[in-house]
This record gives C-alpha cells, sequence and structure tokens, in this order.
C-alpha cells in the first residue's frame, strides 16, 4: 500500500488552529488525530477522503477493542 502521509495523534498541548492540517475525531473516545496537508499536493477531495477513510479506521479500532495508534499511515486514495 502507498501512503501519502501520517495521521498523528493529537495530545492536548498539540491542540491548535493550525491551516497546514485537518482534524478528524473520534466519535466512541474523543482522540484527535492530524492530517498534515501541502496545499500544492492535495485536493479538497482527497483531504475529505483521508478524513474519512482515518474516521473509518478509528471505528474499527473500537469494534476490534484495540487502543488507537499513535499514527496511522494514509493510504494513496
Amino acid at each position: 500500500m502507498k501512503t501519502v502521509g501520517v495521521a498523528t495523534r493529537m495530545r492536548n498541548a498539540m491542540l491548535s488552529d493550525d491551516l497546514a492540517m485537518q482534524t478528524v475525531v473520534c466519535d466512541k473516545c474523543g482522540q484527535r488525530y492530524a492530517i498534515p496537508r501541502d496545499p500544492a499536493d492535495l485536493t479538497t477531495e482527497l483531504i475529505k477522503k483521508q478524513a474519512s477513510w482515518v474516521e473509518d479506521h478509528l471505528v474499527w479500532d473500537h469494534i476490534q477493542e484495540r487502543k488507537h495508534p499513535g499514527s496511522i499511515k494514509l493510504p494513496k486514495l
């Protein structure tokens, strides 16, 4: 699987309104993940797909009863 970046779990100290990232929040536990984005490389459609993919990954973690990882490799969608 080719990757185009990594979504990283955010700690409280990392919370910011940085325009260089998309934030995804787990609906079950509230964990936040930052998806870095490079405006030159990413389209709005790709950013939405990546955010949706990370949300699905977080749901699957809860279904499998496992902890969320510190980072999630993003596939090339």
